[in-house]
């Protein structure tokens, strides 16, 4: 049965490299999950940036949407897994509604979070039937003020909730601020 290392905090606060260097503790066969999509030139050269920081020996795979089925496919065999990001596929996940995020309904935003929590669930299920252990990047998005807009709303409240669920399931929970990992759960 594998464990989840959550590891949260702001942007560039550097909780990817802090992962990165956990799971290189974990042996030589990881697993990369990028969740990243390339919508423009500039996400393009940063996920091609991240890819050349990562070891070569690492085995990248690109699911946007679905994480939860790489590490089932994956955790049979490898040493361990990171996940990166959960907000991004929070992100994907919402988009890949087609609903107007201008007026939207009660009923659409509870079929959306009813969609990403159950990607959650999976991710977790698919860790405790799993032999590796996964690392999951997160964003803290709840620290500033309340959106404006109704799609931002709803994006900072379904990723509080991811969030809340992934550090219950979680053996450790770090938060990163400043570079600075500082344990918040677990040993």
């Amino acid at each position: 049965m594998g464990r989840i290392i959550l590891i949260t905090g702001g942007a560039r606060s550097g909780k990817s490299r802090y992962a990165e260097q956990l799971i290189t503790g974990f042996g030589d066969d990881i697993v990369y999950v990028a969740t990243a999509k390339a919508m423009d030139k500039e996400m393009a050269d940063r996920i091609a940036k991240h890819r050349v920081q990562r070891p070569a020996s690492w085995q990248t795979f690109e699911s946007p949407t679905r994480p939860s089925g790489v590490i089932a496919a994956e955790g049979g065999r490898a040493a361990g897994i990171l996940l990166d990001c959960l907000t991004v596929m929070v992100t994907n996940r919402m988009l890949a509604h087609s609903m107007d995020w201008e007026v939207p309904t009660v009923a659409q935003m509870n079929l959306v979070e009813a969609d990403v929590l159950a990607e959650t669930e999976a991710i977790v299920s698919a860790v405790a039937n799993s032999r590796a252990d996964l690392v999951a990047v997160t964003n803290e998005v709840g620290y500033g003020i309340v959106p404006l807009s109704p799609m931002a709303r709803f994006f900072r409240d379904c990723a509080g909730r991811v969030n809340q669920r992934m550090a219950m399931a979680a053996a450790e929970v770090f938060l990163v601020v400043a570079g600075i990992p500082m344990q918040i759960k677990g040993h």
